[in-house]
């Protein structure tokens, strides 16, 4: 059966919850997800990344010092269109620093991304549809689309925890695997997802990979 996309709508009621990122969590819509290993970006670039951050934050009134509900609903207050930009240069940096490909770029190894592919699979139908991903050297694109009231977090948390397990013996350093928080963006219309899509398809060759050994492109999604 082919997956129906969901796009966000804004008339629904959404979650809204921040950590560094903001998450805004919908029942039935399709996100885009992007989640890496802890060793991704180098630390000095962003302890950079997180000052800037803080610094738009404190300019707007927002700091550390509040508590998460305040911050919350502080950070509700900016202007849309001010939030929109900075989420977007934001997550837009990270993409292309991704593609330098830092770190121990565990998913070189061909064992390492079967497993991975595994694990995003194997729940697929039951607790979310999964779209097209890709797995590249040192981070993850997926399109997924949880089902009933199964949450986005609870599927990143598992798959996270299984992989890491399975890939104690691949690992080449100690510590964690990957870095705790998720990048997940509700897809806004199926103009978007078709733009999402073909990024996936094209993040291989962009960072000079084999993309056949990388990219898993389901069939399209039919448009609601």
């Amino acid at each position: 059966m082919t997956p129906v996309f969901t796009a966000f709508n804004k008339n629904a009621p959404v979650d809204i919850y921040y950590r560094n990122l903001p998450h805004w969590l919908q029942r039935g819509a399709t996100y885009f997800v992007t989640f890496r290993l802890a060793d991704s970006i180098p630390r000095a670039l962003l302890e950079q990344w997180i000052h800037e951050r803080t610094q738009w934050l404190k300019a707007r009134g927002i700091t550390d010092q509040m508590e998460r509900r305040e911050r919350e609903n502080e950070y509700g207050k900016v202007d849309l269109k001010q939030r929109r930009n900075f989420e977007r240069q934001n997550h837009r940096r990270l993409l292309i620093e991704l593609d330098q490909c830092h770190g121990c770029c565990l998913f070189k190894n061909a064992e390492a991304r079967h497993i991975l592919q595994a694990a995003l699979l194997h729940y697929d139908r039951k607790y979310y549809y999964s779209g097209d991903f890709v797995i590249m050297p040192n981070h993850v694109h997926w399109i997924i689309q949880p089902l009933g009231e199964y949450k986005l977090w609870k599927s990143m948390q598992s798959i996270k925890r299984f992989v890491s397990t399975q890939l104690r013996p691949l690992k080449p350093h100690e510590g964690r695997l990957w870095q705790n928080e998720t990048y997940d963006h509700l897809i806004r219309n199926y103009t978007e997802l078709t733009r999402i899509r073909k990024y996936i398809a094209d993040n291989p060759m962009k960072a000079n990979l084999s993309t056949g050994a990388y990219s898993h492109i389901t069939t399209p999604w039919l448009d609601a």
